[in-house]
């Protein structure tokens, strides 16, 4: 059963209790590297994994924070919004759609995210996506916001938000787009009936067939991406791309990624 009480512990979070900018920044930031992104269960559905957006809370809380797996974006975002409104925020539910292969995106309920009001002003959480983006909220606003080393940006292109990130050389490089327009479960749900024999989806600008298993946790300066063999550290801006081919340099990444504390 969800237990507020039990997650912060999990999470490792004594702070207030109460709705704040420091609450929520601290809040996203343990959740993102405390509780991995991780589609190992899920990898061969494609589309269809939306089918259980609605899932019960208490299983999915049980499988995430009480055994201490990990989960897909519906799912990570889904017991932390039930955590926010423990804590007296608000939110609204969005959905965008992910960079693809030559500039272009996927539909635009392809991922979840939530966006919240503080103190006149909007902030995107996002604590279930598995390519590089922020550690911590940001303001939605076109205005530059710099996270160990990384600046994030959300600019209007096209009719769309767009969040963009610049590491610490290089150019803006596009996340993904969304609408402020709040969702409903129901949506994605009619998304999974329709889309049961889509096998592929965009990620990081490329297309991602199903059955690859992806992970990511964040870090204290970035981020760890495990593309099947493929892993990515982000540190400080920096970004390191290696193969994995030994089993057991894999099995290591796949540890550090699912089990931090062990591996401290």
């Amino acid at each position: 059963m969800f237990d507020a009480a039990e997650y912060l512990k999990h999470l490792g979070y004594d702070g207030p209790r109460t709705p704040g900018l420091d609450t929520l920044r601290e809040l996203h930031k343990r959740h993102v590297m405390t509780v991995p992104f991780d589609n190992s269960a899920n990898a061969a559905k494609g589309l269809a994994v939306w089918d259980e957006v609605d899932a019960d809370v208490d299983v999915v809380f049980r499988r995430l924070i009480t055994e201490g797996e990990g989960g897909v974006c519906h799912e990570l975002n889904g017991i932390f919004r039930t955590l926010l409104a423990e804590f007296g925020f608000t939110y609204t539910l969005l959905a965008a759609g992910v960079r693809g292969p030559g500039g272009g995106f996927g539909p635009d309920l392809e991922h979840m995210l939530l966006s919240v009001p503080l103190d006149g002003e909007t902030w995107l959480v996002d604590v279930g996506f598995a390519g590089l983006s922020f550690v911590e909220p940001i303001r939605l606003s076109s205005d530059e916001q710099t996270q160990y080393g990384v600046t994030y940006r959300i600019v209007d292109q096209d009719g769309y938000h767009l969040l963009q990130y610049r590491g610490a050389t290089g150019d803006w490089n596009d996340v993904y787009r969304f609408h402020d327009t709040p969702r409903e479960l129901a949506e994605w749900k009619a998304v999974a009936r329709i889309g049961q024999d889509d096998h592929e989806w965009n990620w990081a600008g490329e297309v991602i067939e199903a059955g690859t298993v992806v992970r990511s946790r964040g870090t204290e300066d970035g981020k760890l991406l495990l593309v099947g063999r493929r892993l990515l550290r982000q540190s400080s801006g920096v970004e390191r791309m290696s193969v994995l081919v030994k089993a057991e340099d894999l099995a290591a990444a796949v540890t550090e990624i699912m089990h931090p504390r062990q591996e401290a």
